[in-house]
């Protein structure tokens, strides 16, 4: 890979579409804090079993597959803004739903109406992001995600310390869909990386055939695919988890929950530069066999506080695997990266749709602990994968600094 002398006008140009592309990932990190702190909240209030509260995910990723699958042919058609402004705008409008549920059956429409609208902001972040690759010639999507951690980090400890001065878990779903709405008007009037470049460096074989059939796209829909496995059980169970475990609290779990995303962020931030100097494949590697020795740890821990120290060794190694398989994924199909990037995220959403569902039914029958103890085998799974990663040259930061980023 070349990288070019910039100059002071691209650089400029450069800064921006590096920060909307960051605050993107921001915005989408801050709901999911938001959102993984107020899951047993909305679940106590409902009186929602494991099971039940692991259907109505299931039904929100179910809505975001099909977003995903239609939404990447969208964006290399119309651009990123309209599936962007879509996105934060009508996931506003689902939190301002969700805090009026009263009932589970209103509770899986309004679940499914996030699952449609959240999909296209994960799905124009992360095409940003890989528009961002392209044009700069830089590799920037763990820099991204870690822009992602630091906003989920937010989230949590806002919603936390709003739940523990007695604020209602319904208004922190307005101030969220506040936060959501000002994104949305931020994006209309944003400077976005240039993305109108189709087949750019792409054979003509490529072009005619399904992104799914590209060998690197594959590997990189198969890693993404075993990691959202764990990261739906995660997401879905963590703060209901930790709640259960002795000496626990509403501020401890929202401490865990933060933390995890804290060493995500500090897990992306290091494996920026791990990356530049290890490449790919050895990283991920090592990802695979920290997390899940993190998540054995996590399990096995007989009081919160050190259920919690598992999980952030957890959150520091897998932070580095989901955005190194999207940037793949949109490098391997120059000119469709919106489709790349979408269908290696539907295969994704997809194990959301077992995962909840399978960690809930298991929880049922058994216990949460024992049915998080599978989520060992799927970060094992990503090292097996990882040895057939492809080679890749060093790659600038992704900044917006110094030449190549």
């Amino acid at each position: 890979m070349s990288f070019h002398p910039v100059s002071r006008y691209r650089l400029s140009t450069r800064r921006r579409h590096y920060l909307l592309a960051a605050g993107l990932f921001l915005v989408l990190g801050f709901h999911v804090g938001v959102w993984a702190v107020q899951l047993s909240e909305l679940a106590s209030a409902l009186d929602l079993k494991p099971g039940t509260l692991g259907m109505a995910v299931t039904a929100a990723a179910t809505a975001g597959v099909i977003t995903l699958f239609g939404g990447g042919r969208l964006a290399d058609r119309f651009g990123r803004r309209p599936i962007i402004i879509t996105g934060l705008t009508g996931t506003a409008a689902a939190f301002v739903l969700l805090g009026w549920v009263a009932s589970s059956d209103t509770l899986v429409a309004v679940f499914v109406v996030y699952g449609l609208m959240v999909s296209f902001i994960d799905l124009g972040a992360n095409t940003v992001g890989a528009d961002y690759e392209r044009t700069y010639d830089c590799h920037a999507m763990t820099g991204l995600h870690a822009g992602f951690s630091l906003g989920a980090l937010l989230g949590a400890a806002l919603s936390a310390s709003l739940l523990s001065i007695g604020v209602g878990f319904r208004v922190v779903y307005l101030v969220l869909a506040g936060v959501l709405a000002a994104a949305g008007l931020t994006v209309c009037q944003a400077s976005l990386p240039p993305w109108g470049e189709a087949g750019r460096g792409e054979s003509p074989g490529h072009r005619t055939q399904g992104v799914w059939r590209i060998p690197a796209a594959r590997l990189a829909i198969a890693v993404v695919t075993v990691t959202f496995f764990g990261d739906g059980a995660l997401d879905s169970f963590l703060a209901i988890y930790l709640r259960q475990a002795p000496s626990s609290s509403i501020v401890l779990t929202g401490m865990g929950i933060g933390g995890f995303h804290l060493a995500s962020l500090l897990g992306r931030l290091i494996a920026a530069r791990l990356l530049r100097r290890w490449g790919e494949r050895r990283v991920l590697l090592g990802a695979g066999l920290l997390a899940s020795v993190g998540i054995a740890c996590a399990v096995g821990a007989p009081r919160a506080a050190s259920a919690i120290a598992g999980l952030l060794l957890t959150g520091l190694a897998v932070a580095p695997i989901v955005p190194t398989a999207l940037s793949l994924a949109g490098r391997s199909a120059p000119g469709r990266s919106g489709q790349a990037v979408a269908t290696t995220t539907a295969a994704g959403y997809s194990a959301f749709i077992l995962s909840p569902a399978l960690i809930g039914g298991i929880a049922d029958a058994t216990t949460l602990r024992t049915a998080l103890a599978l989520l060992v085998g799927t970060y094992l799974a990503v090292t097996l994968l990882s040895g057939r990663w492809p080679s890749t040259a060093p790659k600038g930061s992704g900044t917006g600094h110094g030449r190549g980023g």
